[in-house]
């Protein structure tokens, strides 16, 4: 019987390119041409200040002397400094008591808008417009609103009504400036009002007539089903408020100067260091007394911050955000 041969390898069959690769590999280029403007801007502005500010935080940097390694002096400096103390305290203060109320007052207005009423497109409009106009626009605006004068509007209102005898000094007194910071953050409540009706028009309808046909009341239909279903928003909304109660500076630095007229006030947080944020200081200590390296460790120290409290949310969010997907 003859030996059966083995049968003879074949030379693989050489790789044909695939059609519409070269297209593609041309559609690539072409939308990273589009993207290049943004990512050039993030590396040139964001990363690269990052990167620098880092590595200044490390170094005794004060113009015009070149800057010198130090170690964590920075940040020893910082932490053993009493006004560093206060600007921790303001912010946290600031934060702590304009983030809730801001989510308050945009739910509580986009509740009210959430309804099928003629014109209701006209007041959704009305109350978002302050959301698109500069922050700088918004404080002068509370400046003359809020004007220390008897020509103030809000003193002049009250003084004709005879509800005060003195006009009110909102951003000049100690114990008015944070409060008044606080009612003028209201301003921007349009923003999260957009968000938060978003996320009331996601809560399916069958749920809410179900519970109203079984007879519980509007605001048991709210709390036990429209409030669950909306966690994610009110995720969504907390961190974004947080970030931007962190990082608050333009505020403080027009309306102090607005109303002492002194740009030194402003960078020292007037009156009395009562709206000396950290973003105030390290303002003062980066461009006043020229210490980048102090300003940088400032800025570090913010980051760091903001980023636990973040990081904080969505740890505890497993816990309290339902997702109607059930994914997390």
């Amino acid at each position: 019987m003859a030996a059966m041969k083995p049968p003879r390898s074949r030379a693989p069959a050489p790789s044909t390119p695939q059609p519409g690769g070269r297209r593609r590999r041309r559609e690539t280029l072409v939308g990273y041409g589009f993207i290049s403007p943004v990512l050039v801007g993030l590396l040139l502005w964001t990363a690269l200040p990052m990167v620098l500010s880092f590595a200044y935080s490390f170094t005794r940097y004060d113009l015009p002397r070149k800057p010198r390694f130090t170690g964590l002096d920075n940040f020893h400096q910082l932490f053993t400094d009493p006004q560093f103390y206060n600007a921790l305290k303001v912010t946290v203060l600031y934060a702590v008591i304009s983030v809730p109320l801001g989510l308050a007052v945009g739910l509580f207005i986009a509740v009210l808008l959430n309804q099928n009423v003629p014109g209701m497109r006209v007041f959704r409009t009305l109350i978002y417009l302050p959301a698109i106009l500069p922050v700088v626009a918004g404080a002068v605006v509370f400046k003359v609103l809020l004007s220390p004068s008897e020509y103030g509007i809000v003193n002049s209102v009250l003084m004709h009504l005879h509800l005060i005898d003195t006009p009110i000094e909102f951003f000049t007194s100690p114990t008015m400036a944070m409060p008044s910071m606080i009612l003028m953050s209201l301003w921007h409540a349009g923003a999260s009002m957009l968000i938060w009706l978003a996320g009331l028009r996601s809560v399916p309808t069958e749920l809410l007539d179900a519970a109203k046909v079984d007879g519980a009341s509007t605001w048991t239909r709210f709390w036990r089903i429209t409030m669950p279903m909306i966690t994610p928003t009110i995720l969504f909304n907390a961190v974004l408020s947080i970030i931007n109660a962190m990082q608050v500076f333009t505020q403080s630095l027009i309306v102090v100067t607005a109303t002492s007229g002194k740009v030194q006030n402003a960078a020292n947080g007037s009156p009395l260091g009562a709206l000396d944020f950290i973003n105030v200081y390290i303002y003062r200590h980066t461009f006043g007394y020229l210490q980048f390296g102090i300003g940088s460790a400032g800025a570090w120290v913010l980051f760091v911050l903001t980023l636990a409290v973040t990081l904080l949310f969505f740890r505890s969010s497993r816990r309290w955000v339902f997702y109607q997907g059930g994914d997390r």
